[in-house]
């Protein structure tokens, strides 16, 4: 978790908006639903994101949080992650996967079977990087963002 408290800390620096923490209830309650839905668990260390801020938007990355968020008044709203995985669920390229958040041109999941993260293009599905926590994705974007 040090790694990602790490990675955080340069997104904020770099005007990234992070929110409260989210309650364990909520946590919990998201991911018995997945579960429940077929979608398999949220995996440990994305619930520890979301331990630390309730979702994050940065650079056009946006990580879905377990509750809209409201901000400027109500000029936007960050995006909640049970109403965008049903939002991706009739499509079959996504089955086994929770979309966890999206970029300009990637989608950004866990592929519940595989066991890991994978940045998928956003129009073919394919996947072009695989990643096996969820701070290297994270780290990812820093490193070709913010360190290039």
């Amino acid at each position: 978790m040090q790694v990602l408290t790490q990675v955080l800390k340069r997104i904020y620096q770099d005007l990234g908006v992070l929110y409260p923490p989210a309650e364990r209830v909520e946590i919990h309650s998201i991911t018995t639903q997945l579960f429940q839905n077929g979608h398999g668990y949220l995996p440990a260390d994305y619930r520890d994101f979301l331990m630390l801020t309730d979702g994050l938007f940065w650079n056009g990355i946006e990580i879905f949080a377990t509750r809209e968020h409201e901000r400027d008044r109500g000029a936007f709203f960050h995006r909640a992650l049970l109403p965008m995985q049903a939002s991706f669920s009739s499509n079959n390229m996504l089955k086994n996967k929770i979309v966890i958040g999206v970029a300009p041109e990637e989608l950004i999941v866990y592929d519940s079977l595989r066991k890991e993260y994978q940045l998928l293009d956003r129009y073919s599905y394919t996947v072009f990087v695989k990643f096996p926590a969820f701070a290297d994705v994270l780290f990812f974007y820093v490193r070709n963002v913010i360190e290039k």
